[in-house]
């Protein structure tokens, strides 16, 4: 493939995980050359039909979508478009709008504490005094589960090992003086991953790189 041709995105998304008897957890995410996940807390400004569309395709692939509240209340999350998938929403304070369509609608629900407040929302609950990803994972009922972030959630999956994959792009944009946070702040030592894939559609460049175990 030449450098800079349009890619296959559905192509590029599809990959063999190998059945380990237990979820497929993968960060999808976004980061500029200078280190940006997001601007103005939303990651649209840093992407565009490229993006776009390789997102579709992981989204193709995947059985949930696990993403944080912030991230939904910031982004404006909707309904996903395939009528199958549906959105778990990791929040530990269930301050969250039971009306907007995506909860509305039963397309979304709750990853939650034990101890959270009630909420007319539908959830999965694990942990006290704090959400037990581990504990939630286990109870989604999936093989692959997609992670759109914020970055709190994807530091928080990534210090307790449970990330298998990171589907990162790369945007040619920069942001300049940003406050965004980085992946994560403090992961464990022993946590490797290897570029499995590489690919360039125009300035946007999409790597995949698995977990070493």
């Amino acid at each position: 493939m030449a450098p800079g041709t349009e890619i296959d995105a559905s192509g590029f998304a599809t990959r063999v995980r190998p059945d380990t008897g237990r979820a497929h957890v993968e960060i999808c995410m976004i980061t500029t050359p200078d280190g940006a996940t997001s601007l103005n807390n939303t990651s649209g400004p840093l992407g565009g039909p490229a993006d776009q569309a390789m997102l579709r395709a992981w989204r193709q692939m995947c059985d949930v979508i696990l993403v944080g509240a912030g991230t939904v209340r910031a982004e404006g999350y909707g309904l996903p478009s395939r009528a199958d998938l549906n959105i778990a929403v990791v929040t530990a304070s269930c301050n969250v709008d039971p009306g907007i369509p995506l909860f509305a609608s039963g397309r979304g629900f709750l990853a939650t504490s034990i101890d959270a407040p009630d909420t007319p929302i539908a959830s999965v609950r694990a942990g006290k005094g704090s959400v037990d990803l581990a504990g939630i994972i286990d109870q989604l009922n999936a093989r692959i589960i997609h992670v759109e972030g914020g970055p709190r959630l994807n530091a928080s999956l990534l210090d307790a090992d449970l990330v298998d994959a990171i589907n990162l792009t790369f945007s040619h944009r920069l942001a300049g003086h940003h406050h965004s946070d980085p992946i994560a702040t403090a992961t464990r030592d022993t946590t490797r991953f290897t570029l499995v894939d590489a690919a360039r559609d125009g300035d946007f460049v999409f790597a995949r790189y698995e977990r070493v175990r």
